[in-house]
């Protein structure tokens, strides 16, 4: 049977924008299901994606990325998603990466491909001081903690097969707040076969950032305290197994 493919891409406030990258993704990927989550815009993103042709679901109001990601990622499940790729909806992930990302999943490969914009080949914009750092820091972190060499783990341009989305969408504590490193850490000590490709990014051409300057002073010590968590989760999980 052909595979079914679903494309995830949270929006707030993304009105000017997101019809382009609607219409970029299904140049791409013509058959794909594309699902914006629309979370609590106060613009016309929803009816614009609509017009779009994607599948809009309409969050009551502002709940943060995290639970439009989750809210994106069970509604794929529910659907019966073999394959899901989850993409920002204001620019900066350029759709002409998704072949790329897809690739290794569909080879069996790779159960989680992350799209970095770290690696040698990569195409991105000039990433701010402070993010790069951060972004870096976290990366040599889990590289320290799962052995493997991560360069780029605050990346949302990411593509999972069917099993790595149950492991997410069945996990009791979901990260709400900040679904980007803690999630790939789980994803590793769960076994999950995870490996990087190069993509091309953009800067952010839509409406506000999630990780702008002030929102990072909480972002930051909330992400560290969730790779705390996942840890010390595991940990008991591999105590009880014993």
């Amino acid at each position: 049977m052909p595979e079914s493919v679903y494309v995830v891409m949270p929006a707030f406030n993304e009105d000017r924008v997101i019809a382009s990258i609607i219409h970029r993704v299904r140049e791409t990927l013509p058959d794909a299901h594309v699902v914006v989550i629309n979370d609590g815009s106060g613009d016309q993103t929803a009816s614009v994606a609509t017009a779009a042709g994607a599948r809009v679901v309409n969050l009551p109001f502002n709940c943060g990325y995290g639970v439009a990601l989750q809210t994106g990622l069970t509604y794929a499940f529910r659907a019966g998603a073999d394959i899901v790729i989850t993409m920002d909806s204001d620019g900066q992930h350029d759709p002409g990466s998704i072949e790329p990302l897809m690739k290794p999943v569909r080879k069996g490969e790779s159960d989680l491909v992350l799209g970095s914009r770290y690696l040698p080949q990569s195409v991105s914009y000039r990433v701010p001081a402070l993010r790069r750092i951060v972004s870096r820091c976290l990366s040599l972190l889990l590289t320290l903690i799962t052995g493997q060499r991560l360069t780029d783990t605050t990346t949302g341009f990411q593509c999972m097969n069917r099993k790595t989305l149950e492991r997410f969408v069945t996990l009791k504590d979901f990260p709400e707040k900040t679904p980007d490193a803690d999630l790939i850490l789980y994803a590793v000590m769960t076994g999950a076969r995870v490996c990087e490709v190069p993509v091309t990014m953009h800067e952010d051409r839509g409406g506000e950032s999630m990780h702008g300057a002030f929102k990072s002073m909480f972002y930051i010590p909330k992400l560290f305290t969730a790779i705390v968590s996942v840890l010390l989760q595991y940990s008991h999980q591999k105590r009880g197994n014993v």
